[in-house]
């Protein structure tokens, strides 16, 4: 009895460019891990920054908010679920904002929007070559 099992699904087999967006938003989860964990350190008052107690109410919403969303993103991506790269893409373009379109109140931070910009700009090419490389049904 070694039939198949007609109802049984078979997957198709991934290209290369599929499995290096995989490992890419792999990579960007062990990222945004360590920028969840250096937001709770501030909220701690463990590194300069914090505590909590000390910012302006405007720094210590946007802690607080990308502590959490950071954290949540990093889960996603590592799962590979679509939830985790659409909260990481609003995690990097909120952050991006933050540093050019509220300057007078965040302050410049040009490497945070650069690795964000970079980030994106790659994650999008793997995404438009791994949608090209996959075969047609």
């Amino acid at each position: 009895m070694t039939e198949r099992d007609p109802m049984a699904h078979v997957a198709p087999p991934r290209t290369r460019t599929q499995v290096i967006l995989d490992q890419y938003g792999v990579a960007l989860s062990v990222v945004m891990l360590g920028f969840g964990l250096w937001q709770w350190a501030v909220i701690l008052g463990a590194i300069p920054g914090g505590p909590l107690d000390q910012m302006t109410t405007a720094w210590a919403a946007v802690t607080i908010h990308m502590a959490v969303v950071d954290l949540v993103a990093a889960v996603g991506l590592w799962l590979r679920v679509a939830g985790g790269q659409v909260l990481w893409i609003y995690s990097a373009l909120f952050e991006t904002a933050l540093h050019t379109v509220f300057l007078s109140t965040f302050g410049p931070n040009i490497s945070v929007v650069a690795f964000h910009l970079l980030a994106l700009a790659v994650f999008f090419a793997l995404t438009i070559a791994a949608r090209r490389s996959r075969p047609r049904s």
